[in-house]
């Protein structure tokens, strides 16, 4: 199975209301040798506003994302998904992706209605992030992986950072295809000079591989990142997420157990919700990094000895009583998300039946004049509601007139804050970001102050 090297661009962090506007990718075979590249570019919805960071960083123009004979972000994201499962099987690749990248292809999926929405990871796909990796390997082979430090003398993990500091020429930063080119560099050196790492990132992508090696290990390490640091965290995994089986709860095997075991179950809460507490929630299908304890230097240990950690793993999976009350905490510490009333928070909500992935094939595939007469064959009402809006987005002259304005004036609402707690970008919230950038980068280019207009504009407000 070979690799897909991907990256996208788009306008902004928002991962449930900002929108892809580049994407690009390589197949490779096993040895990340280019086999096949592609590109696309989308254009601006009608209700997204970009982050003047995104465009500042990016370079991309504001006029030329509105541009008609730019594709539509409907095609985009339907050549994005074609290639996907064109590619499949194969070992997805990303930097930071598992957390941003892959979330907000869910959510263009979803919105478009292309299921599978979790196309990277099923059919015999697998997810890496060389972030995850590039964070173990500048950790225990410095001398393959070198890193920069920023004032305070933590270790930079940035893309083109990383680039600068290993001799890999990033091109143009933060677009797509430079990215990727990145990546692969990247993703080259460390396979040909820390093989086992590179041989272990791969292990890992795949799920099954991860529930495997926990089940058979009573003590093993987990490299996590918190606060700016590295952390190796020799652990002991304890249980599962009830309603979430991909979630394995993981006790650290360094705190203080004498403590956790004299706490109430409240104080017991109270201390696995901390940030830094003693439970790791681990997602097995999110590609973590694991290593057996034999294969950690003294000095990443600590204080401890392998032979200590084991047996403190021995002594807390044999104590029954001690381990249920340590997972009711942590059960208990999960946050709990109230349903939202806006359909891009119901993502995850329920999975899309079989009938409506069928009807989502089937309003694709028509002309556009005949998908009208399709949304009410859709089960989910939340697909019913993204086909009608997707329809306004790519052909509104196809809808009545009346609903028409209706969904006219619901965008205007929100961009005009009309609405007070919809989520996404407002003109005046796009022109507060633009006081933020300018804070920190001084003067902004005549492309970005077009922006900055046309978003005054939008609002009555003096240039």
């Amino acid at each position: 199975m070979g690799f897909v090297i991907y990256d996208l661009e788009t306008t902004g962090l928002k991962k449930r209301f900002d929108q892809i506007l580049q994407f690009a990718a390589v197949r490779t075979d096993e040895n990340l040798e280019v086999l096949e590249q592609v590109q696309f570019e989308g254009r601006l919805r009608p209700h997204i506003l970009p982050s003047p960071g995104a465009l500042h960083v990016t370079g991309a123009h504001y006029a030329d994302l509105i541009d008609p004979l730019r594709p539509s972000h409907d095609a985009m994201v339907g050549s994005i998904h074609e290639t996907i499962v064109r590619w499949t099987p194969s070992m997805f690749i990303g930097f930071n992706s598992i957390s941003y990248d892959d979330e907000v292809l869910r959510q263009a999926f979803y919105e478009s209605l292309r299921p599978p929405i979790f196309a990277t990871n099923m059919n015999g796909n697998s997810r890496g992030d060389l972030l995850k990796l590039a964070r173990v390997v500048g950790t225990l082979r410095p001398d393959v992986l070198r890193t920069v430090r920023d004032e305070s003398g933590r270790r930079v993990f940035r893309l083109a950072d990383l680039a600068q500091a290993n001799g890999v020429d990033p091109g143009r930063s933060h677009t797509a295809a430079a990215d990727v080119a990145t990546t692969l560099a990247l993703c080259r050196l460390i396979a040909a000079e820390a093989p086992i790492l590179w041989s272990s990132f791969m292990r890992f992508s795949n799920k099954a591989e991860v529930l495997n090696f926990i089940a058979e290990h009573d003590a093993f390490a987990a490299f996590e990142f918190k606060k700016g640091i590295q952390d190796v965290h020799p652990v002991t995994a304890i249980g599962f997420k009830p309603t979430e089986p991909n979630v394995r709860y993981c006790l650290d095997l360094t705190a203080n157990l004498s403590a956790l075991r004299r706490m109430t179950p409240a104080e017991l809460v109270i201390e696995v919700a901390r940030e830094d507490g003693p439970i790791l929630r681990m997602k097995a299908n999110c590609s973590p990094i694991l290593a057996e304890l034999w294969e950690l230097d003294q000095d990443l240990l600590g204080d401890f000895t392998e032979a200590d950690l084991e047996a403190t793993a021995s002594a807390v999976r044999g104590d029954d009583a001690f381990v249920k009350r340590l997972l009711a905490a942590a059960v208990a510490s999960e946050t709990v998300w109230p349903k939202s009333k806006y359909v891009e928070f119901q993502i995850y909500d329920v999975f899309i039946q079989d009938w409506d992935v069928d009807v989502c094939r089937r309003f694709h595939a028509a002309p556009w004049n005949d998908r009208l007469a399709l949304i009410d064959r859709f089960q989910d009402p939340r697909l019913k509601k993204l086909a009608r809006r997707l329809v306004y987005f790519e052909r509104p002259d196809l809808l009545d007139a009346a609903l028409r304005i209706r969904m006219d004036q619901a965008i205007q609402d929100r961009l005009n804050g009309r609405e007070p707690d919809a989520p996404g970008r407002t003109f005046a919230g796009a022109l507060q970001e633009f006081d933020v950038l300018e804070a920190e980068v001084g003067s902004i280019g005549p492309l970005l102050a077009a922006y900055r207009a046309h978003l005054q504009e939008q609002l009555g407000t003096p240039a």
